[in-house]
């Protein structure tokens, strides 16, 4: 008994000790365990952020669907005035090949850079890339001490050669990257008035290499198409998979105000690496299409990445998913919105959302489970993808093909606007397909410049619209 006494300081060590361990196994199996989505409970995470984050089935009930669909709406708040401006970390990629010569445009894109230039701050980096058959660097990123000396650089600018697209804009990215902040708003600004024909041309390899880039480093990029030359489904591409905003500038003198816009409007950000992840019933249900935003699949998630929502942005991405087997009792689709709040001190968002699907009752029950938003938006992206498919039957030279698919969407929304209270977005969707429409019916007459103007506008009408632009 006395030596037991003795060694008692010993004793309880030796219990405290395997208590210790028991609790920190027991923390990291309840960690391991938990489920990782929609369930943090790490205080690394924030709630209420400047992003409200809403999602909504077309029906909470099932009766005899074949379908359902799954609305995501992110809507930025409005930043206050007196907010301190979001700093920049841009590269502006210029095409001085040789048909930039043409209608003035160099001569007013020299004109835009110098107004970005002008309006930067002590803490903004800018860099400037020119390209032709090669590449130069006019300005690497940097803080601009003299506004002037570089301003006279610009205004030395002249035409060139060809048009060496990729090599142009990936240097444009390694500038930002050498100079790459959080909190910035990290993007290259690509402007181009032809085809790609040096480097890199192919459309999808450009758009799977900015993927990667933007996956990688977190860079994004605009593009600004100028005249009826360029590639609009190249540049398209390239502002879908690199997070960032199109542009069909069809007069070359709008091409200061559209560089003015897009400056304005990447001044007040409000998150960074947004990112949405969606899991769903995969027994019930298997996902036929996304709408709106390009997604990967991650596991057991849809993942949508957004990376930088400005102020006031509206983004909305639809998913339709196939019934695969009678839905017999309730199901669950989990979504998770985390981004890092620029507008306080970079915390990192936290916000879950569920939606409940249940079969019903009877069919008066399922007549009363419909969200007419849902259906509203669901009616805009199916038309919208329809008239996607009317553009390139048309890129192909099949008319009467596109002109049946153009009829085909224009009967499909006028259907639904039988069916649901007619919404801005669906009368300006079906605005875009008669418009279209119109010009479609005299395309064999027309002449190729005509041709390519008339596709390029159909196209950015239902790429504004998509993406709900203004």
């Amino acid at each position: 008994m006395k030596k037991l006494i003795k060694n008692q300081p010993a004793i309880l060590f030796i219990i405290f000790a395997v208590i210790a361990v028991f609790s920190i196994s027991a923390y990291t199996g309840v960690i391991n365990k938990a489920p990782s989505h929609g369930k943090h409970s790490s205080s690394n995470y924030k709630h209420g952020g400047p992003i409200n984050f809403n999602t909504s089935l077309n029906n909470k009930y099932f009766y005899d669907d074949k379908q359902v669909y799954l609305l995501v709406d992110l809507k930025a708040e409005r930043v206050a005035a007196a907010k301190e401006r979001t700093p920049l970390n841009i590269s502006i990629v210029i095409d001085r090949s040789g048909s930039m010569a043409d209608k003035n445009k160099l001569e007013f894109v020299k004109k835009s850079v110098k107004y970005i230039i002008d309006q930067a701050e002590r803490d903004d980096y800018v860099s400037v890339v020119t390209y032709d058959d090669y590449v130069d660097v006019l300005q690497r990123s940097s803080k601009i001490d003299d506004k002037y000396d570089l301003n006279e650089m610009i205004s030395r600018l002249q035409p060139g050669g060809f048009t060496n697209l990729s090599d142009g804009m990936f240097e444009g990215y390694d500038q930002v990257n050498k100079t790459y902040k959080k909190g910035y708003v990290n993007r290259v600004l690509l402007l181009s008035d032809g085809l790609a024909n040096r480097g890199i041309t192919d459309r999808h390899k450009l758009a799977d290499m900015v993927r990667e880039k933007n996956r990688r480093d977190g860079i994004t990029i605009s593009t600004f198409g100028v005249g009826n030359d360029f590639n609009e489904n190249l540049m398209a591409d390239i502002a879908d998979y690199g997070k960032g905003n199109y542009y069909y500038i069809k007069n070359s003198s709008d091409i200061p105000e559209i560089f003015a816009s897009e400056m304005n409007g990447v001044r007040n950000m409000v998150g960074q690496g947004t990112k949405i992840k969606i899991r769903y019933p995969k027994e019930y249900l298997s996902l036929n299409h996304v709408y709106g935003y390009p997604y990967e699949i991650e596991g057991d998630f849809v993942v949508i990445d957004f990376k930088d929502v400005f102020s006031e942005q509206n983004k909305s991405v639809l998913l339709k998913f196939d019934i695969t087997r009678k839905i017999d009792r309730k199901l669950d689709f989990e979504s998770e919105l985390t981004y890092e709040d620029v507008t306080s001190n970079l915390n990192t968002i936290l916000e879950s959302r569920l939606c409940t699907l249940e079969p019903a009752a009877d069919r008066t029950e399922y007549e009363k489970g419909y969200d007419e938003n849902v259906r509203q938006n669901a009616a805009v992206f199916e038309a919208n993808e329809i008239m996607e498919q009317a553009l390139k039957d048309a890129d192909d030279g099949k008319w009467d093909d596109a002109r049946l698919k153009i009829q085909s969407s224009k009967d499909y929304m006028s259907g639904q606007m039988n069916e649901v209270a007619p919404s801005p977005e669906m009368k300006r969707q079906l605005d875009n397909i008669n418009r279209y429409s119109e010009e479609l019916e005299s395309a064999e007459t027309k002449t190729e410049d005509e041709k390519k103007e008339m596709q390029k506008s159909g196209k950015y009408d239902n790429y504004n619209t998509r993406k709900k632009n203004q």
